[in-house]
């Protein structure tokens, strides 16, 4: 996918990290794949380990605003009726993966994990007890495709939460 002549800058450098490099190997490896951008969101479906009930992978729904200086945010989302993925829906485990995925805080607008914009807020100690997951705008979106895929192909998934 390549930026138009009228894309904003902060989508331009999206386009050419989404384009080449570590996200392209990760799509090669069956771990995400691109499905849409309209900017400043992307859709982005990551692959989940098989599980009864479970789906192959699950979408995400990426507010991007000032990329990469600006960390990401995401959702969980329904990319077929295009609109956020119902509680039902979501990823379940013992103990990481709710937690990430969970509906009880911010869970309606971003995952509870360290490289996202809206959960880094508040957590300071995240930043000494999880330095390899804190955004910086040397990193780029596969920082946090790398996180949501390892949670959904851990032993600590266990597949639909309302399975």
């Amino acid at each position: 996918m390549t930026a138009s002549e009228n894309a904003r800058p902060d989508e331009r450098v999206f386009l050419d990290h989404v384009g080449r490099g570590a996200f392209q190997s990760g799509v090669a490896r069956g771990c995400w794949r691109l499905i849409s951008v309209d900017w400043p969101h992307a859709l982005i479906a990551v692959a989940a380990a098989p599980r009864p009930n479970g789906p192959k992978e699950y979408a995400l729904r990426f507010e991007l605003t000032n990329y990469p200086q600006t960390a990401p945010t995401a959702r969980p989302w329904d990319a077929e009726s295009n609109n956020p993925l119902a509680d039902g829906k979501r990823p379940h485990g013992r103990s990481r993966v709710p937690m990430a995925f969970r509906t009880d805080w911010k869970g309606e607008i971003a995952l509870y994990i360290p490289c996202d914009r809206q959960a880094i807020e508040g957590h300071d100690g995240w930043r000494n007890q999880h330095p390899s997951m804190i955004w910086d705008p040397s990193k780029n979106i596969t920082l946090y495709l790398k996180v949501v895929h390892e949670l959904l192909n851990s032993s600590d998934y266990t597949g639909l939460r309302g399975s």
